[in-house]
């Protein structure tokens, strides 16, 4: 089960395109800052979900240009499409942050370098925090609604986790206030 098989799906459900062009649109979108997406991805999946008769792949010739394969999806593909779309929504898992293997480790440094850590790791998320609220307003209402909605989701998702570092920082300083920092 693959997320890209299911964004690619998504996309040519609505309209036939070249791996190229999917690239395009998922970069011109920029997809890949709320969804896992790569373009050897996009080629790599391309290619599997035609083998395996989810798309079907139409070879254009054109003069000067090198040949292209435009992908449409067909009744397996949507019925594939549907089945992961069903997948997914049943089947959550936790998400790892990455962050959290510092914070597993952290007592193993002095204090002063783990203070050190943890205020960076406040700032790098405070900058993640500003990047997806400028982002939220600069796309606006021009963004689909799916995609808003995940936009939003980021936006208080990562909103907490700042709140969450504030008070991680805070209660450190406390446990730790014989140090000087």
């Amino acid at each position: 089960m693959s997320t890209v098989d299911l964004i690619l799906l998504g996309i040519l459900f609505k309209k036939p395109q070249n791996a190229y062009e999917l690239v395009r649109f998922i970069q011109k979108r920029q997809v890949s800052r709320v969804l896992k997406i790569s373009t050897p991805a996009i080629f790599k999946s391309c290619r599997r979900l035609a083998d395996n008769g989810y798309l079907v792949g139409k070879t254009v010739h054109e003069p000067g240009v090198p040949n292209k394969v435009i992908y449409q999806i067909n009744e397996k593909g949507r019925e594939r499409f549907y089945e992961l779309m069903f997948y997914f929504s049943k089947n959550i898992k936790p998400y790892f942050l990455e962050f959290n293997t510092v914070l597993w480790n952290i007592e193993t440094l002095e204090p002063k370098k783990a203070y050190a850590l943890l205020l960076e790791l406040q700032n790098q998320l405070k900058v993640f925090q500003s990047g997806v609220i400028i982002h939220e307003k600069k796309m606006g209402n021009y963004i689909p609604f799916g995609p808003r909605q995940i936009i939003k989701q980021y936006r208080m998702t990562i909103t907490t986790l700042v709140k969450w570092i504030e008070d991680v920082v805070k209660e450190f300083e406390e446990t730790h206030s014989t140090v000087e920092f």
